[in-house]
């Protein structure tokens, strides 16, 4: 009963503007977990939205840790997890996607291994339905994503320099599922050329790290349109962003957490965002993480 398994998992932002379901970058924001064999089920959580928590087996940590065993044939003992997080929930900063990386990880190293991380990404997908954030959170640093029949391409790229991203959490949150909601089902031909031309654009900023094309590259028509209606005030936060220098500014995942990208101005527009999410009476933090290049970690 003594084998413990402790992770470090990174919080990530996903989509970037033009790179819907395709990008993930991972931030340096850590849901912390313990799990290890016991004689009973027991689940403990601190951290963000801790009311809303489950602490039984539909518990996501549980259920993603159970599927290892399943995709083993092994049988599922008793595990004891210890979650420590300060993800907020909800808010497009991949808190489902660490969660379940956290426990296909924290099983697949009781179970010596087995699986590669390939094959976790692609069990996390199952989980999830899309595969951004879960990447970002297992390989640490910018990951472009591709499903093909069914299994996921992930490749990787390093963030070399100072990038920094500033963040502003609403307290309100915007699920997934009312995210999907607001998008058309069907989009017009230069609608998806537009995005193709800037995602490609975005990968080689990503790549190169010359930031200088960045807010044409995050520019998007395929889900900022008609999300940003579900964030208060999206436009004047956009435009006072780049007014004081925002490489790069987008919703963060789904929402409702709006991200802009600089390399030196960070404090500046924390105070400018900050100063006009009081103005609109919108209660927010706003933070500054900087990229995680390291994905899910093992502590001793």
């Amino acid at each position: 009963m003594s084998k413990s398994i402790k992770l470090k998992i990174p919080a990530s932002t996903s989509n970037l503007g033009s790179g819907f379901d395709t990008f993930g970058l991972a931030l340096n924001i850590y849901l912390n977990v313990e799990v290890s064999l016991a004689d009973s089920l027991k689940i403990s959580y601190s951290g963000e939205g801790e009311q809303d928590i489950v602490l039984d087996e539909t518990n996501l940590i549980f259920k993603a840790a159970a599927k290892i065993y399943e995709k083993a044939g092994a049988r599922l003992p008793f595990l004891s997890i210890n979650i420590e997080n300060p993800i907020p929930l909800c808010r497009g900063l991949g808190s489902s996607g660490a969660a379940i990386i956290a426990g296909l990880a924290g099983a697949n190293k009781l179970l010596d291994d087995k699986f590669s991380n390939s094959e976790l990404l692609n069990f996390a997908h199952e989980i999830e339905g899309h595969p951004e954030n879960a990447a970002a959170s297992l390989y640490g640093g910018f990951t472009t994503n591709c499903i093909n029949n069914g299994e996921i391409i992930s490749r990787k790229i390093e963030i070399t320099n100072s990038l920094k991203a500033v963040l502003l959490i609403p307290e309100t949150s915007v699920s997934t599922e009312d995210a999907r909601e607001v998008l058309p089902v069907l989009v017009a031909y230069d609608e998806a050329i537009f995005n193709v031309q800037r995602s490609a654009l975005l990968t080689h900023t990503f790549l190169t790290g010359d930031f200088g094309s960045l807010k044409t590259a995050m520019q998007d028509k395929l889900h900022q349109p008609f999300r940003k209606q579900l964030l208060p005030g999206y436009d004047e936060f956009e435009e006072i962003a780049y007014e004081n220098g925002a490489l790069g500014v987008c919703i963060s995942g789904s929402g409702s957490t709006l991200l802009c990208f600089t390399e030196d101005k960070e404090t500046l527009l924390q105070n400018h965002w900050r100063a006009l999410a009081e103005e609109k009476e919108i209660a927010a933090q706003v933070l500054v993480s900087e990229v995680e290049n390291q994905g899910v970690s093992f502590q001793d």
